[in-house]
Parts: structure tokens; sequence; C-alpha cells
């Protein structure tokens, strides 16, 4: 990241991007699951509820995701260029193989804290910060 801090995942009904394997066979999803915390689903044969729930198409074992608010954290210029946790999920019966940038992403510049929304990181992102008058991004 340059020029931009405070990168995170805007909101509970943010859609996290994830490809799952099923802990008993291995199989892995084939699309792209896109879960969110604001959305609250009865689980099967219980009385809880989950944020996702799923069928494994090769061995049949229900599973299901949990999106963790309380681990959700925002990446900062100064956690450059170390790893942290910006997002954790709570997995039964299966595990998280693969995670996507997608659409939706939030941060800041650096100097003059012009927000900068709504960013999809599928793909490198840039812009111009006219408030700071530098280009921002490169994430």
């Amino acid at each position: 990241m340059e020029g931009v801090t405070d990168l995170e995942a805007p909101g509970d009904d943010f859609q996290y991007q994830v490809k799952l394997r099923c802990n008993s066979c291995s199989e892995v999803s084939d699309k792209w699951q896109f879960i969110s915390a604001d959305e609250k689903i009865e689980m099967q044969g219980s009385r809880g509820v989950c944020n996702y729930q799923a069928k494994c198409k090769l061995c049949n074992r229900i599973s299901s995701l949990d999106v963790c608010l309380q681990q959700k954290g925002k990446y900062t210029a100064d956690d450059v260029p170390n790893f942290k946790t910006v997002i954790a999920f709570e997995c039964r019966g299966l595990s998280v193989c693969d995670f996507q940038f997608g659409e939706g992403w939030k941060c800041k510049g650096v100097e003059s804290k012009t927000v900068f929304e709504n960013l999809d990181l599928s793909e490198d992102w840039c812009d111009y910060d006219e408030e700071g008058q530098r280009t921002s991004g490169n994430i």
C-alpha cells in the first residue's frame, strides 16, 4: 500500500469472497462463496444460527461458518509490509482455502484523510487524491 491507510471491509453487510474445503473428504468448492456477517441462517438439525451453511457434494456432510466480527481490523500504513488479520471465520466441518479481495473495500489517504470507498481490489487499484495532490493506492 502506498499513500493510503486504514484498509477495511466497511459494515457488517460486507460480502467476503472465499473458497471452502470440506474437512471430511477435502472437496474444494468450485465457485466463490459470498459470506456476510449480517446474513443469519438457521442451522439444519440445530437451534443455532450461522452466516453460511452448505452440504458437501461428495460426502453429504453439513458444515457451517460464521464471520468473527470481533476480530475484524484495519490494515494501516504502519502494518506494511507485515501480515495482519483483517477478518476471521469460525469454521465447523470446513476450512477457508482461498480468499479474494473483491469489491467494496474502503481506505483513506495517509496525509489528506480523503476516503476512498467501494474499491475493487480483485485487480491492482490506484487513484489520484486531489486533496493530497498525489497518487494514492497501489494496493
